[in-house]
């Protein structure tokens, strides 16, 4: 009876141990996969939304591409704004490309391209009407493997040219050491199954020497892919779990979208766990980890044999001591295998700390597993909700409504602010300095807009979107906004910037505006559509005609009670009906 105890207590530590165990290797793989999918999205996903902005520019009318003079400085604020770009310019139907190069900060127009091949790019983007990714080409003046991305740029419903922009990744091999602390884990990328687009070993300067030094074709512009062979590799291990045979792997629970085999290469058992991103061109990138299970701290088959020799090694010295210390292990495992499960589920609110041990291994086990957890919940608080929307304001309503802001309609004032003579300045100071003088011009602006309850939903180049009485109610929000829209230009009259004074225009127009979280899932940004919002930016552009610094509109005028203003005439506004009565503020 005693034995028939004794081993039915080593069963359910040995049973409870392989499912935490399933549990655990499926968070450290799922983990380190969600991170490298991150540094993909943070390296390709801003410039995307740079493509996005430039061709709205282009179709609403702020950007002429027939003005080279403002191409350029579009181009040095996307260069400047995105440090992996190295260099943007647009294709026009004569064949005529028109671009700019980080390295050479040079204003280049080359006919490269036959009129064959112009007539078939234009055809291709007008089908699209989208970005798409396009193919690696090697960037021979940095050495450096490059991924390329075109948007079609539409005016009056006309394709006028095609925007591209040049990305390099050779940071991407740096990134990766981050995604896990496990020294027998190794990260990533494929481009494909057959090239390597970033592994720890590509950091190392010996290693692309040695590829230069045998001439290799990806290094020299020959090879179709210029990214190393996965088959002339130095990690053959790699080349072998990707090319050759593998089995389904066992001791890890099924993540959704990943493939994990396993084989045994020089006696070792490697596990391999694969995931496919198919947005980035018609080539699939994979990221992927492997991990040498036999030498791993968290393998498996290490904590299922230790297990079974402590059994058995009780059982031989003392039966009666064999229950005791099975009751142990059991309880403590038990309740690390559902707190796992809790942990895979993602509801850390329901989690509570593991208790100390009196066994130094179990204890080492629970306090290494609640750092985990917190770690993990702080990471996901900042990832589902500070990283999800930018003011401090929306954050902190966030905070209060357990995460969410719902889509509303509701009355507000909108603020639009765009600097006077911003791209002639941009041209006299250069792309370094324009970026210190809108640093510290963005953050005196912010810091005023906060402090009258405004929330900055958007900065577009030199210009900043406000609004007042949304995601926060303010009653007297149209006050409250003018009163801003005063405070900055008389700041802008008695402050230099990096040395320079600056002037803006400031329009305002009060009306029903919705606002919510616009984007794809987790990856959200707070703003507010409507007509109002439009007016308000057409008012600011009125400022050139009328001499003025700010403009207001009827509505926003009829809730302002204490601070007088004037009339300063009627005027029509492109996309409206009938003629605008506007306002300034009296001196």
């Amino acid at each position: 009876m005693i034995l028939f105890a004794v081993a039915h207590v080593l069963y359910l530590g040995l049973n409870f141990t392989t499912k935490l165990t399933k549990d655990y290797n499926h968070l450290l793989i799922e983990t380190a996969l969600n991170r490298l999918t991150d540094e993909v999205e943070n390296l390709l996903f801003p410039v995307e939304n740079q493509a996005r902005w430039i061709s709205d520019q282009v179709k609403i009318g702020n950007l002429d591409i027939e003005n080279h003079a403002q191409v350029q400085t579009f181009f040095r604020g996307v260069i400047s704004a995105t440090p992996n770009v190295t260099g943007v310019g647009i294709q026009y139907p004569d064949g005529v490309a028109r671009y700019l190069l980080r390295d050479e900060n040079v204003w280049r127009e080359d006919l490269d391209a036959t009129p064959e091949e112009t007539v078939k790019l234009f055809q291709l983007m007008d089908k699209v009407k989208t970005n798409v990714w396009g193919r690696f080409f090697w960037y021979e003046e940095r050495k450096q493997t490059v991924v390329n991305m075109r948007a079609p740029l539409y005016q009056n419903g006309e394709l006028k040219g095609v925007l591209f922009i040049g990305v390099t990744v050779a940071d991407l091999s740096k990134t990766i050491l981050t995604t896990s602390t496990d020294e027998f884990l190794t990260p990533f990328i494929l481009y494909g199954t057959k090239h390597l687009l970033a592994h720890p070993l590509l950091t190392h300067g010996s290693t692309v020497s040695d590829e230069i030094g045998r001439g290799t074709d990806w290094l020299e512009g020959k090879s179709e892919v210029p990214l190393p062979r996965l088959v002339d590799f130095q990690d053959s291990k790699l080349n072998r779990l990707i090319a050759g045979p593998v089995i389904k792997a066992g001791l890890i629970t099924p993540i959704q979208d990943v493939e994990v085999n396993r084989a045994r290469i020089e006696d070792d058992l490697y596990v391999v766990a694969t995931r496919k991103l198919e947005r980035f061109g018609e080539t699939p990138w994979i990221t992927g980890v492997y991990i040498n299970t036999e030498k791993s701290d968290r393998n498996a088959g290490t904590q299922l044999f230790e297990m079974a020799g402590a059994g058995f090694l009780i059982l031989v010295i003392s039966i009666v001591l064999s229950l005791k210390v099975g009751k142990k292990l059991a309880r403590p495992i038990i309740r690390l295998a559902d707190t796992a499960k809790k942990v895979r589920s993602g509801k850390f609110e329901d989690i509570e700390p593991l208790p100390r041990s009196r066994l130094r291994e179990l204890d080492q086990a629970a306090l290494a597993f609640n750092e985990m957890v917190e770690g993990m919940r702080e990471r996901d608080m900042i990832r589902e909700v500070f990283g999800r929307y930018v003011p401090e304001s929306v954050a902190a309503s966030l905070m209060q409504e357990s995460g969410e802001l719902k889509p509303i309609s509701t009355q507000a004032t909108i603020l639009f602010s765009d600097l006077e003579g911003f791209t002639q300045l941009t041209e006299e100071v250069g792309p370094e300095r324009i970026v210190a003088i809108l640093n510290e011009y963005f953050s005196q602006v912010v810091e005023i807009l906060e402090r009258y309850g405004g929330v900055v939903t958007q900065f577009q180049g030199d210009a900043v979107l406000a609004t007042f009485n949304v995601p926060i109610k303010a009653p007297d929000h149209a006050e409250c906004a003018l009163r801003a829209a005063l405070e900055i230009c008389n700041t802008l009259d008695t402050k230099t910037f990096d040395g320079i004074y600056l002037k803006s225009r400031i329009g305002l127009n009060t009306g029903t505006v919705v606002a919510g979280a616009v984007g794809a899932q987790g990856r959200l940004n707070y703003t507010v559509h409507g007509d109002a919002v439009n007016l308000a930016s057409r008012i600011e552009n009125l400022n050139k005609e009328f001499g003025t610094n700010i403009l207001i509109s009827e509505a926003t005028a009829q809730n302002v009670k204490n601070i007088e203003l004037r009339t300063i005439g009627t005027t029509t506004v492109r996309g409206l009906n009938g003629r605008v009565r506007l306002y300034v503020p009296k001196t």
